[in-house]
């Protein structure tokens, strides 16, 4: 009741209280995103809503933040022509452009509201608490699941979310668990992050995805070595930590078995991506320049390209980024993805090694967490994962323009 009171008394038209009302629908977003889609979707139209109010009324910083990142604006516009002008040379140009907005024009919104709302740190960190938060439950409940169900023929679980939305998420916010345990110094936060990294790992293994094991094995040593300033303790935290997982894995035939598998091609699993890489690969040289179409991948797989091996012939997508870019968007779309993978990662380590800035550290560890897990997964349009993606982007820009702001500029 007292949120409805507060709403009442604001005015429709001040700024001050339309940016209060989107920061509330902000904080709803950040704690939903990793738990619901439906409510998350809710809290996102209601901000973006907002900054459509808000820039009725007050634009004139629009230029500004464009211009201070325009880089980073004219990648992702480059990005979003490359798919755009697939989908208007798809067989089906309205199914290509219906799909277009909802999977590139509004993810990539979930960027924007914060991007022009008055902000400062306290407000930035409250958005990245909740956002925190929400992905503590959602990995506490694949944990509960796993806690409460699992024997030796049931034992992946995913929680609130779809299995492999799920193990993205991991894949993104473990290496960022292991960079902020390092960095913060407020010891009840740091306490958190420790809960929430154990909570994390257990719901990786509960989880179950190969792929995300895989990349987090890889990445995570990565960014610790990268933030650490004493170089031997990091080396022999991580033999430590490669002690009790492997002695967990070898003392849990249901993990051990899975792992074996992560070589075997032969495997059900595997050799199907095999032969699903190739028939994407096909699509690619019949129609070098702007691929298949945008979204028409399902169609011309299950139709045209499947190959005769093939046992799942439902697929809708081909289990990798950039292998999919490639059949659906051609050279186009793929050399677009790539240059915005690039040029982010080189922006955000830069930012990183040159200014000490821990935000831009962080998103380069879930850049490089979902990428990683992308080499066998799709999940650069996976909507969870995707928002999360530009909505970290998004406060990125704006705790770095707190961060930097000068008063007497």
């Amino acid at each position: 009741m007292d949120v409805f009171k507060i709403f009442g008394q604001m005015s429709f038209s001040k700024i001050e209280d339309i940016e209060k009302r989107t920061f509330f629908y902000l904080c709803g977003f950040s704690f939903f995103l990793p738990l619901s889609k439906a409510v998350g979707n809710i809290f996102l139209a209601l901000s973006i809503l907002g900054l459509i109010h808000r820039l009725f009324i007050k634009n004139d910083d629009v230029k500004l933040i464009f211009h201070e990142y325009k880089k980073i604006f004219y990648t992702i516009a480059f990005l979003l022509a490359a798919v755009f002008i697939s989908a208007l040379t798809s067989a089906d140009v309205l199914y290509g452009v219906k799909k277009f907005l909802e999977k590139y024009i509004s993810h990539i919104a979930a960027m924007l509201p914060i991007l022009f709302i008055s902000c400062d740190k306290q407000k930035i960190f409250t958005l990245i608490k909740l956002l925190f938060a929400g992905v503590f439950f959602s990995n506490l409940s694949v944990v509960i699941q796993g806690f409460l169900h699992f024997h030796k023929d049931v034992w992946r679980f995913s929680g609130f979310l779809p299995l492999m939305s799920q193990g993205s998420l991991l894949a993104i916010f473990l290496p960022v668990y292991a960079v902020l345990i390092m960095h913060v110094q407020n010891s009840r936060l740091r306490k958190f992050l420790i809960i929430s990294a154990v909570v994390g790992f257990l719901a990786l293994l509960f989880n179950g995805t190969r792929g995300v094991w895989v990349s987090t094995a890889i990445f995570l040593p990565v960014v610790v070595l990268i933030y650490a300033k004493n170089k031997f303790k990091a080396v022999g935290f991580l033999l430590a930590m490669l002690m009790v997982v492997g002695g967990i894995f070898l003392t849990t035939p249901a993990l051990s078995e899975r792992l074996a598998t992560i070589p075997n091609l032969q495997m059900q699993s595997n050799s199907e991506r095999l032969l699903m890489w190739q028939s994407a690969l096909n699509m690619f040289e019949d129609n070098p320049i702007f691929g298949v179409g945008y979204g028409q991948y399902k169609f011309a797989y299950q139709n045209e390209y499947i190959l005769p091996e093939a046992r799942e012939r439902t697929l809708e997508h081909a289990h990798n980024n950039l292998i999919q870019m490639l059949a659906e968007c051609g050279i186009v779309g793929a050399a677009a993805f790539i240059f915005l993978w690039g040029y982010f990662s080189y922006f955000s380590l830069r930012c990183w090694f040159k200014e000490k800035n821990i935000a831009w550290l962080l998103f380069f560890c879930g850049l490089w967490g979902m990428m990683l897990h992308g080499l066998t997964e799709f999940n650069f349009e996976t909507s969870v994962n995707s928002k999360i993606f530009w909505y970290s982007l998004g406060l990125c820009i704006i705790y770095t323009q707190i961060k930097n702001f000068n008063p007497k500029n």
